[in-house]
């Protein structure tokens, strides 16, 4: 089961890596072998259900699609589909994935509530469709530079903001902290959470509305809201006070992605902020 999910992880990351070519007319992104070799060991060890590959190749078909309908209307309604199927996976409500727990009931501190996290390969194959077929990428790791003094900016208000608030209201307290699963939470939040979030949210939602409104300067703001909106809402399951808190971080989020136009600005972000608050506070929230 672990190869399903280092596979999985591996193709995310593998995203920004070129096509291999295979003679002159031929090229294979590394990105689609190994999520081919996942969604394989997957199956193998029961993570995966033939109806989950079936939606996932419907998915990878929506995708292609969209990317290649020349015509506007067309278009939006392959990008639509895609859409909608890749939030249906996120929020888990198709049939044939058997997500496993990898820390189950765990505390980060005497303090802290438990929680339990999963590895979602539903949720992580939908942002890596969306993260390669409609979120703009950097053309080069050396072009990180471009977006770093944003995405350091963007990071110190989102943080300062949410964790301050939560602070302040008795949510968290500081309690700095390296805990022995650090390395796994991290990379699972990275890959599997970051990235898929950002990718529908900033990537698809917002880039989507971008294009549409690009003829009318005085809707900029439209995106920027809706995307922000929509962050905060998919987040109502932990109540009105995180609704709030994640409307505060998806607005600096969706403000970064508004500036740079690249998907890694709001990625880190998202990142930098989620891990602040696992290393530094109380995660995911103080008890009692």
């Amino acid at each position: 089961m672990l190869i399903t999910f280092v596979l999985l992880g591996a193709s995310i990351a593998s995203v920004w890596l070129p096509s291999l070519r295979l003679g002159q007319r031929t090229a294979i992104a590394p990105w689609a072998v190994l999520h081919g070799a996942a969604v394989a060991a997957g199956l193998a060890s029961g993570v995966l259900a033939w109806p989950a590959v079936a939606a996932l190749s419907a998915l990878a078909g929506l995708c292609w699609g969209a990317e290649r309908r020349a015509d506007r209307r067309t278009g939006w309604a392959w990008s639509l589909a895609a859409g909608t199927l890749a939030l249906a996976l996120a929020l888990h409500a198709v049939p044939g994935f058997h997500n496993p727990s990898l820390l189950d009931s765990v505390r980060t501190s005497p303090q802290a509530i438990p929680f339990t996290l999963y590895a979602n390969f539903d949720k992580a194959s939908a942002g890596l469709f969306l993260l390669v077929f409609f979120a703009p990428r950097l053309p080069s790791f050396h072009a990180l530079r471009a977006i770093a003094v944003p995405t350091i900016t963007a990071f110190v208000v989102a943080a300062a903001a949410t964790l301050g608030l939560a602070w302040t209201t008795g949510q968290v307290r500081p309690d700095a902290k390296v805990p022995a699963f650090s390395a796994l939470f991290l990379a699972v939040n990275l890959l599997f959470t970051c990235v898929a979030e950002e990718a529908f949210f900033r990537g698809w939602v917002q880039e989507r509305l971008t294009r549409a409104l690009a003829s009318r300067p005085s809707l900029a703001w439209v995106p920027v809201a809706a995307s922000t909106l929509f962050f905060a809402l998919a987040h109502a399951g932990g109540g009105p006070g995180y609704v709030a808190l994640a409307g505060l971080a998806g607005w600096a989020y969706a403000l970064v992605y508004a500036l740079t136009r690249r998907i890694e600005a709001a990625v880190l972000t998202h990142f930098l902020v989620n891990a602040s608050h696992f290393l530094l506070f109380t995660y995911p929230m103080r008890s009692g």
